[in-house]
């Protein structure tokens, strides 16, 4: 073994056990001196010999060992590493159901995070996308409920009642400048907008949404009726 592939290993052994660790990314803290091509052979021999386990492009693990052999990484670590320290949210079914807009759960988890270098990556059942722009306490809200309104009518079993209280929850704590932000660095339909600029509209708050949709343009939307009048039933 030569001297870079002793270096490459002691420092990789001294990353936790079941933490992701994306090859790139190491490279650039800690590899820097080392030839590309004897960091890359060097982590391809330590996933043959079982030091690392190789488990999609550009990302490994140390596997956790137990007396039985190695503990695969569980969906709950992966998913850690992409929204630890507020640096991702998780969409998609998690956050319907976690909202108590449906009872429906998928397998696939949806996760949207600063951390990933790629517009997407997918990781056994995690899918992660590079959310754009930094989640906040005020951006955080709105990419929310733009991922709501914009899956809306392909969210299983939906209640109309539950996303009323919802959006009127939203629309209290609303930020027009924070909603302004997002819909200038993230793409969403203009039917999505309009969609959600009804809901405020309806629930009389003022906003600026006007700015992204065409008043020539009729956009294809629930009327606000169903969900209220659905509520009071």
């Amino acid at each position: 073994m030569n001297s870079y592939a002793k270096y490459i290993e002691a420092i990789i052994e001294q990353e936790p056990e079941n933490k992701l660790l994306e090859a790139s990314a190491m490279y650039k803290k800690s590899f820097g001196t080392v030839p590309e091509i004897s960091y890359y052979k060097t982590l391809e021999r330590m996933s043959k010999q079982g030091i690392l386990v190789h488990l999609t492009k550009g990302i490994y693990y140390r596997p956790k060992k137990s007396r039985f052999g190695p503990v695969p990484i569980s969906e709950k670590e992966i998913i850690s590493h992409y929204i630890r320290e507020g640096q991702g949210i998780v969409v998609g079914y998690r956050l319907y159901n976690q909202k108590g807009l449906t009872t429906q759960i998928s397998k696939r988890v949806e996760v949207l995070s600063t951390v990933v270098s790629e517009q997407k990556k997918n990781i056994r059942n995690v899918c992660v996308k590079n959310s754009g722009i930094a989640l906040t306490e005020e951006t955080i809200p709105v990419i929310e409920t733009m991922e709501i309104l914009q899956n809306y009518r392909s969210i299983e079993n939906i209640s109309k009642s539950a996303l009323a209280v919802y959006m009127r929850e939203f629309a209290s704590r609303y930020s027009d400048s924070a909603a302004v932000f997002v819909l200038r660095n993230r793409k969403y339909k203009k039917s999505t907008i309009a969609f959600l600029e009804s809901f405020l509209n309806y629930l009389g708050i003022e906003n600026t949404l006007y700015q992204f949709l065409s008043a020539l343009s009729s956009y294809a939307i629930p009327r606000m009726e169903e969900f209220y009048e659905s509520a009071r039933a």
